[in-house]
């Protein structure tokens, strides 16, 4: 007759590890979530920091590079800081 230990051994650890596998997936897929959910609320911060609209945001992200970097130069200039208005008040 065969002996079947070692064989129901391979077995018993087959399923253990399988059961591991499954556990790592779910904690993997919860860490994917977990890791979107914070970019997500990073890209929100920043929106609102920068005090851009969505249809705004959307445009930004539909230009190509170089109007990026125009878009980008422009409203640098626009902004005036109170050192550059006090230099241009003692002129």
């Amino acid at each position: 007759m065969a002996d079947f230990t070692r064989l129901n051994k391979y077995r018993a650890n087959l399923k253990r590890m399988r059961d591991k596998r499954a556990d790592i997936d779910n904690k993997i897929r919860e860490m994917e979530r977990a890791c979107k959910e914070e970019e997500n609320t990073m890209i929100h911060d920043l929106v609102r920091e920068a005090g851009m609209t969505p249809e705004q945001l959307a445009a930004l992200i539909g230009m190509n590079g170089a109007e990026k970097i125009a878009a980008i130069n422009s409203t640098k200039d626009n902004y005036i800081t109170e050192d550059d208005q006090n230099d241009e008040k003692d002129d």
